[in-house]
């Protein structure tokens, strides 16, 4: 109530019901706008780990073609179609990387320090704030599985490009395939701020380096 200076008595209406809509708007145009902001940015992750799934499939259907004409032309279509696609999937994680690298941190550093301030307060207030709690855990959980997902995921079709039956195609297309193994043998890594790879070994650690934490300073 203290943000509504200027509308004193607050204890009197319409003083009061004024003052509480003015905070039941701001926290709504808060909460609309950071959990918007974090579901796109989980969604984007997780739609570029279906992608990578979705490419290594229809890799792997490759090793079902045979070595006759019909299969070599079907070979010849469908290939560079893959190869953009891959191509458009690196560019997706080049641009992640780019925008959200520093509000991977911030993320990082702030739910961490939400983590440790929670275990700090009195048990009968633990109630209040456990939604808090949970939402930081939960974010952080959700970053660090999703973007493992999405390593897992590239890691996945480069053992797709290695079981496609590549020595059935032609030569073209055997070095069309060398090439993208090249290029989908560079690992697949998202940091947090430049410094902190975002992977579940991350989350584990962190919260490791967490409970030692309290432990060393409030026990």
């Amino acid at each position: 109530m203290t943000q509504c200076y200027g509308l004193e008595p607050l204890t009197a209406s319409p003083n009061r019901e004024i003052c509480l809509a003015i905070l039941f708007t701001q926290e709504i145009t808060i909460m609309t706008v950071v959990l918007n902001y974090q579901g796109l940015l989980l969604f984007i992750i997780a739609h570029t780990s279906a992608m990578y799934e979705m490419l290594s499939a229809e890799m792997l259907a490759f090793d079902e073609y045979d070595e006759n004409l019909e299969s070599q032309i079907l070979v010849r279509q469908r290939l560079p179609s893959l190869i953009r696609r891959h191509a458009l999937t690196l560019s997706i994680i080049k641009n992640i990387k780019a925008l959200y690298s520093m509000p991977f941190g911030v993320n990082f550093g702030s739910n961490a320090v939400c983590i440790c301030l929670f275990f700090y307060l009195p048990l009968y207030e633990w109630i209040t704030f456990a939604p808090v709690l949970i939402y930081c855990f939960l974010v952080f959980f959700l970053y660090c599985f999703l973007c493992q997902r999405l390593i897992n995921s590239s890691e996945m079709f480069v053992d797709a490009i290695y079981s496609c039956g590549w020595e059935k195609f032609a030569l073209k297309e055997k070095k069309m395939l060398y090439v993208m193994l090249l290029v989908a043998h560079k690992p697949i890594e998202i940091l947090a701020a430049d410094i902190i790879p975002v992977n579940i070994y991350t989350f584990a650690k962190i919260l490791q380096a967490i409970f030692k934490f309290l432990t060393v300073v409030k026990f």
